[in-house]
């Protein structure tokens, strides 16, 4: 007996473009480097005040276009594993198991993602928790392991970019799902 995947060929298309999309923003837009310029400390700057657009954004779509159950959080883990293919997750290779955090990270993000995406309103506060979990678990990998931690100054500011940014990731694909049935309609 033959058995059927849960997502079509079309839809796998869709979840292992955005996600391959999401993880090449992350490797090639030198994020690191703009917050610096902008005297912004890390770990994980950009994370906070980009994972909407660069992480949240992709999930999102994945999630809203396919209209499938899982497909936010299958984007996640696939966006961790074309990420950590491409270098360790933040560059700490000690422990080598330390990636997985990476996987863990946006792993819980898409889950939140997912849980939250029933509503409107829920699926935006959803899209910010979920860049915020992930930034915890960033920062404290970060802290245990490399003993680098964020700046209590600039803690504050940082959690609430995470959670404005993955909003706006949310209402960004909230906006490109509806140009794309509008499309399909007309």
């Amino acid at each position: 007996m033959k058995s059927k995947s849960y997502f079509t060929l079309r839809e796998w298309v869709i979840i292992i473009s955005l996600a391959l999309v999401s993880a090449l923003i992350n490797t090639y837009i030198p994020i690191k480097s703009i917050t610096r310029h902008l005297g912004i400390p890390g770990p994980a700057a950009g994370m906070a005040l980009l994972g909407g657009v660069i992480f949240v954004l992709w999930i999102s779509l994945a999630r809203q276009i396919t209209g499938r159950r899982y497909s936010g959080i299958i984007t996640s883990v696939i966006i961790a594993s074309i990420c950590l293919f491409i270098h360790p997750w933040y560059g700490v290779i000690s422990p080598s198991w330390f990636s997985i955090y990476g996987i863990v990270g946006l792993g819980c993000m898409g889950v939140i993602i997912e849980l939250m995406s029933r509503s409107y309103w829920r699926s935006i506060i959803g899209g910010g928790l979920g860049s915020l979990s992930c930034l915890l678990i960033t920062w404290l990998a970060i802290g245990f392991h490399a003993g680098t931690w964020v700046s209590k100054e600039w803690a504050p500011f940082l959690i609430l970019g995470a959670i404005v940014s993955g909003g706006i990731g949310v209402l960004i694909a909230k906006g490109i799902t509806r140009m794309i049935w509008a499309r399909q309609s007309n």
